[in-house]
């Protein structure tokens, strides 16, 4: 790894601590808030296409579909700052209201329409982020997995292209993998 690979790697560490408060005051991180500080440091590193956002003022979206602990932890990320831009954070009754989201992350508990739900994503400037096995194989563009004891991420660079959203290369350079699938949407 380059030194500028390893510098947003720390980066992204020191995002993820930063977030959650210091090391006093939280000596290790749950999963579920360490995916949540992983979908925040994404959408710091992925850039939308000016149509996603009416306003300078627009608040970055980010949305949780499905039960899940994850939720939770995204919920106590609200009101911070993305590339200039206030975090606001709600759960979602159904898959048709992902369409006015910036970011979503789907629940494990979404498995069954997981397909179904991002299916109705495409073309959309959505960052669409999960948890289950074989996420970004589905048409999902980040899936979080665990890997040689850490949490590390999977990114499908076909389904940003789609999204018209793009990954920072240092991004991209942190992947455990990088697909081109086009899903099987």
């Amino acid at each position: 790894m380059t030194r500028h690979g390893h510098r947003t790697l720390l980066v992204l560490a020191a995002g993820v601590l930063l977030l959650l408060g210091s090391a006093r005051a939280q000596p290790t991180l749950t999963e579920s808030q360490a995916k949540a500080a992983f979908v925040l440091n994404f959408a710091r590193y992925v850039e939308w296409p000016e149509r996603a956002f009416p306003a300078r003022e627009t608040p970055l979206s980010i949305c949780l579909l499905g039960r899940d602990p994850v939720g939770n932890a995204l919920l106590a990320l609200e009101g911070r700052q993305v590339q200039n831009r206030v975090v606001t954070v709600r759960r979602l009754a159904n898959a048709d209201e992902a369409r006015t989201c910036h970011v979503l992350f789907l629940a494990e508990s979404e498995e069954r329409r997981l397909v179904h739900a991002l299916r109705g994503l495409i073309g959309l400037p959505v960052l669409t982020v999960g948890d289950t096995d074989g996420f970004i194989d589905n048409g999902g563009a980040i899936g979080l997995v665990q890997g040689e004891g850490r949490l590390q991420f999977e990114v499908n660079r076909h389904v940003l292209d789609q999204a018209q959203l793009k990954a920072s290369s240092n991004l991209l350079k942190l992947a455990r993998n990088l697909s081109d699938l086009k899903g099987r949407n």
